[in-house]
């Protein structure tokens, strides 16, 4: 975990040159529904996101997973009961749109935690996935996942494991990503 902390905390330094970040604000509501699955009460959305980069929203048993650009075909979302939130940092530099974070509200048998989810957005044919996961109550836990974001373009969504930064509670490391 120190290898990895300190590969993020290096991304900080020497991210992509020229590297910025806008928000959006993610409304459920105003997303078209592409999906419903009635036997478990699921559903599949498609969400206006950034930079003609839509957001794909599926939830299923009381949780949800976020895809950035083209839906994945995974479901990454955290073993715990859990829902997203309303706000949506992009991360890009002079090559375009590489990275999202959103916010993860867990909640189980009582017990509750936040999560920063940084995942490497998607192009049709190509999908993104989730890069890295970040508990939201550790120091610098907002630097930590700009570092991760810094590392997106480097990340292989087919082969590298989800990053979970170091300090994470149970709940939060509590994550199934696509190679974990």
């Amino acid at each position: 975990m120190r290898r990895i902390a300190f590969v993020a905390a290096l991304a900080l330094v020497a991210g992509p040159a020229f590297a910025q970040s806008d928000y959006t604000h993610l409304d459920l509501e105003a997303c078209e529904v592409i999906a419903t699955y009635e036997e478990a009460g699921g559903v599949d959305l498609k969400c206006p996101g950034y930079g003609g980069f839509p957001v794909y929203v599926s939830e299923g048993d009381a949780r949800m997973d976020v895809d950035y650009g083209a839906p994945s075909g995974a479901f990454e979302t955290f073993f715990a009961f859990n829902s997203v939130g309303e706000t949506i940092e992009w991360f890009y530099d002079e090559n375009g749109v590489y990275a999202a974070a959103l916010r993860f509200f867990i909640d189980v048998d009582g017990r509750s935690a936040e999560a920063l989810v940084v995942s490497k957005v998607g192009l049709p044919g190509d999908p993104g996935c989730v890069v890295g996961v970040v508990d939201a109550s550790v120091e610098q836990a907002n630097g930590m996942a700009r570092g991760i974001a810094a590392l997106s373009p480097l990340f292989d969504c087919t082969s590298d494991q989800v990053v979970i930064a170091s300090g994470a509670r149970e709940l939060v490391a509590g994550f199934g990503g696509a190679n974990r």
